[in-house]
């Protein structure tokens, strides 16, 4: 019981959500979660199945299904996998095999002429972010100030001061996105 509810914690605080929040999300009432989260006692099957949704994960990554195979640091070029694809010419490629316990997760994405990152990820997370442009240009908005980027230039800021980030290249745009969960 003690790994499930730590399990649940960490991604809950991944994603950004309150106990009060995923309450709300999964239909637990905040009691169950703090006992489940704490060891205490363990959800039913259909309680764990709304818990996971609204984490946007799966009942084997909560319960730790995968934790006993071997994690493989390494991922080939060719095994990047395409996380999400938007109508606004966007796409996220995840750059490492997922592993529940990372602080840290490495995103490229692509954008298309004129694309926008709009939809790609969930607003409400809370992380210190960092975005490397590797080919293209692209513009971030933070808080209402724009930064340009060229191939080669950094920004690191937080989550919430993220309003958008736009292509500005007349061709593709590729760039590393890194998201590093908020500690405490």
């Amino acid at each position: 019981m003690d790994k499930l509810g730590k399990r649940i914690k960490q991604r809950r605080e991944a994603v950004g959500l309150t106990l009060s929040g995923l309450s709300k999300a999964s239909g637990a009432s905040l009691s169950l979660l703090s006992q489940i989260e704490h060891g205490k006692t363990y959800p039913s099957l259909h309680t764990l199945k709304n818990i996971a949704v609204a984490l946007n994960s799966s009942v084997g990554t909560l319960i730790g299904e995968q934790e006993n195979l071997s994690h493989n640091p390494f991922m080939s070029f060719s095994e990047r996998k395409l996380v999400k694809q938007t109508e606004w010419g966007a796409s996220l490629f995840m750059l490492t095999h997922y592993s529940p316990s990372q602080s840290i997760e490495p995103y490229m994405v692509r954008l298309e002429n004129r694309g926008t990152c709009q939809g790609l990820v969930e607003g409400s997370r809370r992380a210190q972010e960092f975005c490397h442009v590797l080919t293209g240009a692209i513009e971030i908005d933070l808080r209402g100030k724009p930064f340009i980027l060229k191939q080669g230039d950094s920004i690191i800021f937080d989550s919430y001061e993220l309003n958008s980030i736009v292509n500005l290249h007349d061709g593709i745009s590729d760039f590393l996105w890194i998201f590093a969960q908020e500690k405490g």
